[in-house]
Formats: structure tokens, C-alpha cells, sequence
């Protein structure tokens, strides 16, 4: 009768056991957050260089009028920066390591 009961026990114990983890599942979930990350990155860089490109387009339409124009290269450096540094950084972490 022990053997029977432990045999039965065993199973139990095996029935709620968590599943065997799956590697295929964990790559699934890693790929679909990278490519989460890059289009939410290129969403934020095409907006990024919209802006840039219609601030500078102000300030070359402004010609001669001073402030108006210095705002618009600022405004389009500013972007410019925001949009490469972060990149520079990355390339250049990899590089180091």
C-alpha cells in the first residue's frame, strides 16, 4: 500500500509542478520588445528630424531677420544633437568593451 500511495503522490507532485521552461517562448518575448524599442526609437528620430527640418527651413526663410533665424538653427541643432548623440554613445560603448 506505501509504494501505491507514494507512486500517487509522486504523480500529484509532478501534475503540479510548473511546465518545463521554453526557450522559444523567451526569445519570442525578447525579439518582440526589441522590436518595440526600435519603433518607438524611429518614431522618435523621423519626428525629431521633422522638426529640425521644418525649424531650419524658418530660418532660412527668415533671410536677414536675426533672432528668428538664430532660433531656427538653434532649435535644428538642438534636434540634430538629440538625435545622433545617444546613437554616438551606443556605437562608441561598443567599441570600448
Amino acid at each position: 500500500m506505501e509504494r501505491e500511495d507514494d507512486e500517487a503522490l509522486s504523480q500529484l507532485l509532478q501534475s503540479l509542478s510548473p511546465p518545463e521552461r521554453d526557450p522559444m517562448f523567451r526569445i519570442r518575448v525578447l525579439e518582440r520588445r526589441e522590436r518595440r524599442q526600435f519603433t518607438r526609437k524611429v518614431a522618435l528620430l523621423l519626428a525629431a528630424g521633422a522638426v529640425a527640418a521644418l525649424a531650419y527651413a524658418i530660418a532660412a526663410a527668415a533671410g536677414g531677420h536675426g533672432i528668428l533665424r538664430i532660433l531656427g538653427l538653434t532649435v535644428a541643432g538642438v534636434l540634430a544633437a538629440a538625435m545622433y548623440v545617444p546613437a554616438l554613445l551606443t556605437a562608441l560603448r561598443g567599441v570600448v568593451r
